[in-house]
């Protein structure tokens, strides 16, 4: 659903990815045609009471960030994380529009109700 709106979950050829139960938020990278059982191994209900993490990037940019699944999964954080794209080169604040038009098409139907957006350095 996420590529078809313009995501993709490969960066030079690797996925970065979390299987986070211990709060050490200890990342993993493999090839990226290992994507089908990573996205298997996330949705294990062993990790249910963790957090479990994917990075992506947005077709065309050099942009990209963390998709965070919260315990529960009906809670989730994109952390601007990969170039962050602010709003002019001079400013220090992020072009938050620029990446909610990237994620709310492809989170809407997936059943995104609520966005909270912040902006830190």
């Amino acid at each position: 659903m996420l590529a078809v709106v313009g995501v993709s979950f490969s960066r030079a050829g690797h996925v970065s990815y979390l299987l986070d139960d211990d709060g050490m938020f200890d990342w993993i990278q493999d090839a990226d045609d290992d994507l089908s059982r990573i996205i298997l191994e996330m949705g294990d209900t062993r990790w249910s009471r963790g957090i479990v993490g994917i990075s992506l990037m947005f077709s065309g940019s050099a942009q990209g960030g963390d998709l965070l699944f919260q315990p529960g999964r009906s809670v989730i954080s994109f952390l601007i994380s990969i170039n962050r794209k602010n709003l002019s080169k001079s400013s220090k604040f992020c072009d938050l529009g620029w990446y909610l038009d990237r994620l709310v098409p492809a989170l809407e139907p997936l059943g995104l109700v609520e966005i909270e957006a912040r902006d830190s350095e």
